[in-house]
This record gives structure tokens, sequence and C-alpha cells, in this order.
């Protein structure tokens, strides 16, 4: 069998993955690691690459690259139908902007090279997927979510900044105006949301985030308590609340106290969590913009085979 299969995503980190190749290339050769690689060319060419690596006998998937790296070589191993998805392993160098995902996985995040020390001490374990089913473009739609997820404010911005993207506006300036504007001008849907069928909230509400993982926004914890390979997803309700006050707690999603407001709800899901809004909300997928309202979203335990700093 074949082995590594590295993807370098040019888009990640405002094109960081293709100025570190040559370091990343030069350690894993030293490490004596096997592998081939592959540049992404658009957005969703991971996606392909991943298929057509699997088609050629690959069975171990490192990227190099961001967590929309990472989420599009999920999305290749889960749609393919040449291996069960438990057979394969996906990996990887962070060199994205959040980088949440490996921040999950104690992957060092601005040292490559601990990170490839990481990917040679190849120590595995098996996480758990969330199967996503929204409405794109008035056509039902399918992502799967490696990471975390959510429908209200946090994807209202990354609808704008993907809107931005596609005019060819970028960077971190760009997304701190597009949460700035998303801010200013939000106002909370009224969302039903049910939780392995049983009716688990329903009135207007800021957020809804729902956590394979832990971390978001670059190191934010709107669902502090998720474990990756616990066959349970977090489901965090932010309720309708006063602007001034979400901007004075949010220290709480990054010190990890956010359910300890008066304002938040959280529960635990073993097979799906269904929501509706009104109006219709936009859903972001591990930082991807899937489409709106409704979602329902299906835990697949055991998905998939990661590479751990655990």
């Amino acid at each position: 069998m074949k082995d590594w299969k590295v993807i370098i995503s040019k888009l990640s980190g405002g094109g960081k993955a293709g100025q570190a190749w040559a370091r990343v290339s030069q350690l894993l050769k030293e490490r004596g690691v096997a592998f081939s690689e592959a540049f992404t060319e658009y957005q969703s060419h991971a996606i392909e690459l991943t298929k057509e690596a699997l088609r050629a006998g690959y069975r171990k998937i490192l990227t190099l690259g961001g967590d929309g790296a990472i989420h599009e070589i999920l999305n290749g191993v889960m749609t393919q139908t040449e291996v069960p998805s438990q057979e394969v392993t996906i990996a990887m160098i962070p060199v994205g902007s959040g980088n949440d995902w490996p921040r999950y996985h104690q992957i060092p995040l601005n040292d490559i090279d601990k990170a490839v020390d990481v990917i040679v001490a190849d120590k595995e374990m098996v996480q758990d997927v969330v199967k996503v089913e929204t409405i794109n473009n008035g056509n039902p739609y399918t992502r799967y979510m490696v990471n975390i997820g959510g429908l209200g404010f946090d994807a209202q911005v990354c609808h704008l900044f993907e809107a931005s993207k596609k005019k060819g506006k970028s960077g971190d300036a760009q997304y701190y105006k597009c949460l700035m504007q998303g801010f200013l001008w939000y106002k909370c849907p009224h969302f039903t949301v049910k939780v392995d069928g049983e009716p688990f909230y329903e009135g207007p509400a800021f957020s809804v985030a729902l956590g394979n993982g832990r971390y978001c926004g670059g190191g934010m914890m709107e669902t502090p308590k998720a474990v990756i390979d616990d066959g349970l997803l977090d489901l965090t309700v932010v309720k309708k609340l006063w602007k001034g006050k979400f901007l004075f707690a949010t220290r709480r999603l990054f010190d990890g106290t956010v359910l300890e407001m008066k304002e938040v709800l959280h529960t635990r899901a073993r097979n799906t969590i269904e929501i509706e809004a009104t109006p219709a909300s936009f859903m972001e997928v591990d930082g991807e913009p899937v489409g709106c309202s409704p979602a329902k979203c299906t835990l697949i335990p055991a998905a998939v085979k990661v590479v751990t700093n655990l």
C-alpha cells in the first residue's frame, strides 16, 4: 500500500501553504516519510484530489492547509465509494488562519518542524463525523463536518466574508470588517430546535452552535465540553440578548465559561439535531458556508481515523 498523499491548499493562510511546502517536503524526506503531492487550484478541489488519491490506492491523506482544507479532505473521504471511511487516515500540518481542528488535537500551530514530528509519530484515533443537510440555492445540499458548525450570527459573518472573498477581498482586516457589519445589522431569527426527535428550544436566538469538536474562530469555545470521539454531538443555543452584553461576554468564549450565562442552553444529541429558522438562517460548517436552514445534522460515530497529538 502506498503511503501519504499530501494535498497542499494554495488558498490556505493567504498563500502560506504554498510557501511552506519546500520546508515541509524537506522535513518529510529527512524523516523517511514516503509521499507524493498534489496542489489545489480552486475551492473544493481537495475533495476531488482526495477521491483520486483513494482510487489510486492511498489510504493516508495529509493536508498542508487550514480548517477549510481538512473540511474538504473529509468530504472527499465521506463521499467516495472506493473504501470504507474507517479505513482512511486524515492528518494536517496547520498553516491556515483559525486552525481550530488541529488546536483540538494539540498539533503545534506555529512550528512546522514540530507539526511534522506529529505526522512522523503517526499516533491515530478514530473520531466522529457529522452529516449536515441544508438547502443551498433552493436545492437539498449535504456536507460532512469534522469540527464545528452553526447558524445565526456566526453563519451570517461567514456568509459576508465568503461574498467578500469572491470579490477579491480577504485577509484578517476584511474578516473583522464583515464581523462588525454582521454584528451591527444582525437580527435574531426565530429558531425551532429538536434534539433526537424531541423539542429542545423555540424562540429567538443569537446563535445555534453544533460541536463535534471544541474550538472555532481561532480558539473560541462555543461548545467547550465537546469530545470528538464520544459518540455525542454538542449543542449550544445562545438566546436573544442585548448585543452589548454579548461584547462584554466575549471573554467567556475564550475561557470556556460561556455555558454559565443564563441566556445559554446546552445539551447533547446521540443521533440528530434538526433546526428550522424564520426567516431562514445561513449555516456554516467548519467555517465554510453550506446554505441555509432548515438543517438536519446526523452524528456518524467513529467515522474516520485521524492523526492526533492528544
